[in-house]
């Protein structure tokens, strides 16, 4: 009943506001807290708008120079030369140069500043600023994705040489070089930014930029409707209110984010590989698509199927609730007179928690029910909002993950023994997951430089994740990005965790 009121509320609210041409306004679903490039891996919108890395992807997520104009990698990919533009400034007005590079890698390594980008700069050795704008740096280890994540956000020193980056003034009120400077943050509700006319890669063609955070997808859809925002990715139940209105249009996106159920191997029934199998095997992922995503999206059986490292043949889970059953009787259990699983006077039950504020891991969560019901097996779904609760303490979790980027930044830090959440404050690993061979499969393939060897170590790698599954892989999204049709610029791209990476080429848009 809330919610119907906050729509109509909504609806009536700005209902023949036009935006000026000279402004864009882009809803997104998540709020930083910090608006700097060390807390943000993936790359939030606010990020990628105001700071610049060295070197960045095009929409084709090809790897371009940035604050880079070149570089040069040795054959053991230990020592990367980077050659820095020398044209480039802060929004303050002053000069960027190596000095701010090193910083940066330094801050990101820096354990002080808890970063969760330390796992992609620990291999770093020496930095070596050779001059203002030609920085040498040696790492101890190859590590292949060490220019994918030179894309990150480079930090300015003069402003946090010094400072306690964890605290720093600077996270709400950052300085950047890159299209759009900062202007205003009112928490929970927008930021105002406004183009950089400095920008060295590209004229920035819409003079302000209004990023607005709307968490419900309903909202964002009434908002775009009214005409009080001119873009959002909308969930795909809604898009008949925009289909075959002249006034928008509809770009359908692939991406690399995948829904999991995540096992906790403390639990007592899941830490048993057995039960974590026959789970797998009780999951219609086809029926997840087609009547819960409506076609927008496609049926996951591994993080890496939207990735180079994708092999051509894997092993994966069909559906099959007969060897579903088999694998529970073979590891002990036997159905009681309700017909649930149980062993040892025990019932095979355990909790399954989603954030209540995330309609479609909600819907898993009671889909994931229903299905395990029908081979005996019982769930109790728990809701509560994201962050009020621990992941790493609960029986299972519907969870996303998903990088475009280098195969290794959301693997290494998910799957890894040493990123265990109870070992590592800043690791992903909240299942509590090890794995001799995946840890080997994933060190091998971070640190080894040939590509086709890489290719062979994540295809083993996944072989390891099918034999002990750590998830339940569900489904990858497709994002629908809906916006006024007056817009012109925007370019389609693959998609990151939440969808972000659709505002990547906003330098270029324009309503003029």
């Amino acid at each position: 009943m809330l919610r119907f009121w906050v729509f109509i509320l909504v609806l009536f609210i700005n209902l023949q506001a036009k935006i000026p041409k000279d402004t864009l306004i882009i809803a997104v679903e998540n709020e930083i807290s910090r608006i700097n490039p060390a807390y943000s891996e993936d790359h939030d919108v606010l990020i990628n708008l105001i700071f610049s890395g060295l070197v960045y992807f095009d929409q084709d997520m090809n790897l371009k120079p940035d604050l880079a104009k070149s570089w040069k990698i040795s054959e053991n990919g230990l020592v990367y030369d980077i050659f820095l533009r020398d044209n480039v400034f802060w929004h303050d007005g002053i000069k960027f140069s190596a000095q701010d590079v090193k910083f940066s890698i330094d801050a990101f390594k820096n354990s002080k500043n808890n970063s969760p980008l330390y796992v992609n700069f620990d291999n770093v050795k020496k930095i070596q600023i050779i001059n203002p704008y030609h920085i040498k740096i040696t790492l101890d280890k190859s590590y292949p994705a060490f220019l994918d994540a030179l894309s990150i956000g480079i930090l300015p020193k003069h402003l946090l040489e010094n400072k306690d980056l964890n605290t720093a003034h600077f996270n709400e009120h950052p300085i950047g070089t890159g299209a759009y400077k900062f202007v205003e943050w009112k928490k929970g509700e927008y930021v105002k930014l406004q183009a950089n006319d400095k920008f060295y890669r590209a004229k920035v063609k819409t003079p302000k930029l209004i990023i607005k955070h709307i968490f419900d997808p309903l909202i964002a859809s009434i908002e775009l409707k009214n005409g009080t925002i001119d873009a959002a990715l909308i969930d795909n139940s809604l898009l008949n209110i925009f289909k075959n209105n002249p006034k928008f249009k509809i770009l359908r996106e692939k991406s690399v984010d995948y829904r999991a159920l995540m096992f906790n191997l403390n639990n007592e029934f899941l830490k048993d590989v057995r039960v974590r199998k026959a789970l797998n095997y009780a999951v219609d992922r086809e029926s997840i698509v087609k009547n819960l995503l409506h076609g927008y999206g496609t049926v996951a059986f591994h993080p890496l199927q939207n990735s180079w490292a994708n092999p051509k043949h894997f092993n994966f889970f069909n559906y099959d609730l007969l060897k579903a059953e088999k694998l529970l009787l073979n590891a002990g259990f036997t159905k009681n007179k309700d017909g649930i699983f149980q062993k040892n006077r025990k019932e095979l039950k355990f909790q399954i928690y989603a954030m209540s504020n995330d309609p479609l891991r909600v819907s898993l969560a009671g889909i994931l029910q229903s299905e395990f019901r029908k081979i005996g097996v019982l769930t109790q779904v728990i809701s509560k909002p994201a962050g009020s609760f621990d992941y790493s303490k609960a029986d299972s979790f519907v969870i996303g993950w998903g990088s475009p980027f280098d195969p290794d930044f959301h693997t290494f830090r998910v799957f890894e023994s040493s990123q265990d959440s109870d070992l590592n404050e800043q690791g992903w690993n909240f299942g509590h997951y090890h794995n001799k061979k995946v840890d080997d499969f994933l060190l091998k393939a971070r640190n080894t430089f040939n590509i086709n060897e890489r290719k062979k170590y994540y295809k083993d790698f996944i072989d390891a994740l099918y034999d002990d599954p750590p998830f339940i892989f569900l489904v990858y999204l497709d994002f629908a990005l809906v916006y006024d049709a007056e817009i012109k610029g925007i370019e389609s791209r693959i998609l990151g965790h939440h969808g972000v990476g659709f505002t990547s080429n906003i330098y270029d848009w324009s309503k003029q």
